[in-house]
């Protein structure tokens, strides 16, 4: 069996990948803090930002394939978050490289203004959050130091049977009593984590050729309004007597609004669809 090295193993998205990618390789996944959390393969401590560990870990298990998940996510200290995602996808990039394993980078939509919408796969980065800078400097890194990569953006991972990071962090809210505002003009288009789990999967072993940038997100674009309200109203959170809707474009930090993809590329080359929130919805039901 092939073996399968899943960075983040303990974030939303690594967990989900994990459960996924057992059942075709043998699964190992890293953390950092939270071991607890990984739910499947065989779990290894390592500092990504730390290229010795980095290169020490992935000769000793040569995998054939890499994905990348781990990530410092918008919020946290901006410096250290430069260095995770820009530094530590770099070490990921040189040891993938030295030993000829398939590298797949997930990145993220957040690397765009959101002025020129929708973005093709090939779109030149063009951040105006630290969050996005720190992505794109980390699909540089990669790009120079193992350009068969594939680099794949994609938007707001939400699951149905555990709730995504961004519908938790409403509820902290709304449960301390705080007002939540969502915003109307902000465009995305959500992935279901199965959907996005799958592609990154298909990308570790069975397209080994696709290289660059891919767009992997839902059909459906949504405001982060309309969004907000399907996910609070899927996990029966009571919501309308303690929710104002805003604009982002009225706060004082610069943040992206527009960010829809244009998926029609990944979607050929992987002989997927990629259903948009409602049509997940209504098959769940």
């Amino acid at each position: 069996m092939r073996t399968l090295l899943i960075t983040g193993g303990s974030g939303y998205l690594g967990r989900h990948l994990c459960r996924y990618a057992t059942n075709k390789f043998a699964t190992h996944t890293t953390f950092l803090h939270h071991k607890t959390d990984i739910t499947a393969g065989v779990p290894h401590r390592l500092d990504i930002t730390d290229a010795a560990a980095v290169r020490a870990l992935v000769r000793e298990l040569s995998p054939t394939a890499i994905i990348h998940c781990a990530a410092s996510n918008p919020g946290q200290d901006e410096a250290r978050m430069l260095t995770i995602n820009r530094d530590g996808s770099a070490a990921i990039a040189a040891a993938a490289a030295e030993i000829g394993a398939r590298l797949v980078h997930v990145s993220t939509d957040m690397v765009h203004a959101g002025t020129n919408a929708p973005y093709p796969d090939d779109a030149p980065p063009s951040p105006i959050t630290r969050y996005g800078e720190s992505k794109a400097a980390a699909e540089a890194a990669i790009a120079e130091i193992y350009p068969s990569t594939a680099i794949v953006r994609t938007s707001l991972i939400y699951g149905l049977e555990e709730m995504d990071r961004g519908t938790a962090g409403f509820v902290r809210r709304l449960s301390a009593g705080e007002t939540l505002t969502l915003f109307s003009d902000q465009i995305r288009q959500p992935v279901w984590v199965e959907t996005l789990s799958a592609a990154l999967l298909a990308l570790a072993a069975d397209f080994p050729a696709v290289r660059g940038t891919l767009n992997v997100a839902g059909e459906q674009a949504l405001s982060r309004a309309e969004f907000g309200q399907r996910m609070l109203d899927w996990w029966g959170v009571a919501w309308r007597e303690h929710t104002t809707f805003g604009r982002a474009a009225d706060l004082p930090v610069p943040s992206p609004l527009d960010l829809r993809l244009d998926v029609s590329a990944a979607e050929t080359v992987l002989g997927m669809s990629f259903p948009g929130v409602d049509a997940v919805l209504d098959n769940t039901r």
